[in-house]
C-alpha cells in the first residue's frame, strides 16, 4: 500500500475507534443475567470457586458501592447478586479511575452491500477496540496470586464484563455505508423503531436490550434468569469448549463479528437511519432475530463468565 493510502487508511480507523469510544454491551439488566447464569454453573461444578471469588471481592476498592447494593440480601441470593453486580461495575465505575472505555469492544467492519462506501481493501482487514488484550491483561492479573489483592478484584470484574461484553454482536462488528462513512459507530448513530408508532432508539441499545434495559431489581433479573437457564442450558450450547484462555476470547469475538454482519446488518442489506425522525419500525422477523440471537448470546456470556473463572482461579 502507498504511503498516502496507509496515511489515510490509519486515519479513518483513528476516528472510527474516537468515534466508537462510548459503546456500552448490554443493559444493566443483560450483565447482570450473565453474572447470575455463571453462578449457577459454578455452584453445580465448582462452588470452591465461589467463596474463592467472595474472598477476592472482600479487598476491591469499590467495595461500599457493592455493600449498599447488596443490603438486604443474605445467602446465596446475597452471592448471586454479588456476581451479578460484578458483571455490570465496569459499566457503574465510568468516567472514574478504573474506566477504559476501550476496553469494552473489538469491533471490525461490515461494508454494506445495499450502500456501499469506497473503503481500502486494508481497512477491512483492521480492528477497533482494546478488548482482546484487556481480556489478556485481567486474565493475567486474576491468575497472579501476588498482584495486589484490589488489582486482582478489579480484573476480576473485568473479566466477568470482558466475557459478557464481547458476545453481543455490536461489539465485534459495525456498519460502514454511503450514509456512514466512518461507520455507524457500533449502532449508535443508526436509529431504528423497535414498534411501530414508538419511539425510536439507536441500533446498539437496541440489540442491549435483548433481554431487558435496565431494569436491574431483583424481581425482573431472576425471571430472566430462569427463562435463559431453561431455554438455554449449557448442554445446549455446541460453542462452549471449556476453553478461556486469549485465544478463545478472540474466537468469541470472531462468533459476534459474524452475527454482526448475518444478523444484525443482514449481510450488509439492513442499516439504521441517520436521525432518530427518520427511523423506521424494525421487521417482524428481525425482532424475533433479536431475541433469539441475543438470548443465546447472554446465556453463552454466563457460561463463558464462568470458563473464565476456572481458567484463572483452578489451580
Amino acid at each position: 500500500m502507498k504511503i498516502k493510502q496507509r496515511l489515510a487508511c490509519a486515519l479513518c480507523i483513528a476516528a472510527v475507534a474516537v468515534q466508537s469510544g462510548g459503546a456500552l454491551a448490554w443493559s444493566n439488566q443483560g450483565h447482570m443475567v450473565t453474572g447470575a447464569i455463571a453462578y449457577d454453573d459454578l455452584a453445580r461444578t465448582d462452588p470452591k470457586l465461589i467463596a474463592t471469588i467472595e474472598a477476592i471481592m472482600a479487598n476491591h476498592p469499590d467495595k461500599a458501592r457493592f455493600d449498599r447494593a447488596l443490603a438486604g440480601f443474605s445467602g446465596e441470593a446475597r452471592t448471586r447478586r454479588l456476581f451479578e453486580l460484578m458483571a455490570r461495575w465496569p459499566d457503574d465505575a465510568r468516567k472514574g479511575p478504573y474506566d477504559h472505555p476501550g476496553w469494552h469492544y473489538w469491533l471490525r467492519l461490515v461494508p454494506s452491500q445495499a450502500d456501499p462506501a469506497k473503503v481500502p481493501p486494508a481497512m477491512l482487514a483492521m480492528s477497533t477496540g482494546e478488548a482482546a488484550e484487556a481480556y489478556r491483561l485481567n486474565l493475567a492479573t486474576v491468575r497472579d496470586a501476588y498482584a495486589p489483592a484490589a488489582d486482582r478484584a478489579v480484573s476480576l470484574c473485568w473479566l466477568f464484563h470482558l466475557a459478557g461484553d464481547i458476545q453481543q454482536p455490536l461489539h465485534g462488528g459495525h456498519l460502514i455505508s454511503g450514509r456512514f462513512p466512518l461507520s455507524d459507530r457500533a449502532g449508535e448513530s443508526a436509529f431504528v423503531r423497535p414498534a411501530e408508532g414508538g419511539a425510536a432508539i439507536d441500533l446498539h441499545a437496541y440489540w442491549d436490550n435483548a433481554v431487558g434495559g435496565d431494569e436491574d431489581d431483583d424481581a425482573n433479573v431472576e425471571a430472566v434468569r430462569v427463562r435463559l437457564d431453561q431455554a438455554w442450558p449449557r448442554s445446549a450450547l455446541k460453542e462452549l469448549t471449556g476453553k478461556a484462555d486469549p485465544d478463545a476470547f478472540r474466537s468469541w469475538a470472531d462468533e459476534s463479528f459474524e452475527l454482526a454482519r448475518s444478523v444484525v446488518y443482514k449481510g450488509g442489506t439492513y442499516e439504521g437511519a441517520t436521525t432518530a425522525a427518520a427511523a423506521m419500525p424494525v421487521p417482524p422477523a428481525y425482532q424475533a432475530s433479536l431475541r433469539t440471537t441475543g438470548e443465546r448470546r447472554v446465556a453463552l456470556g454466563g457460561h463463558r463468565i464462568a470458563d473464565a473463572v476456572r481458567a484463572a482461579l483452578s489451580r
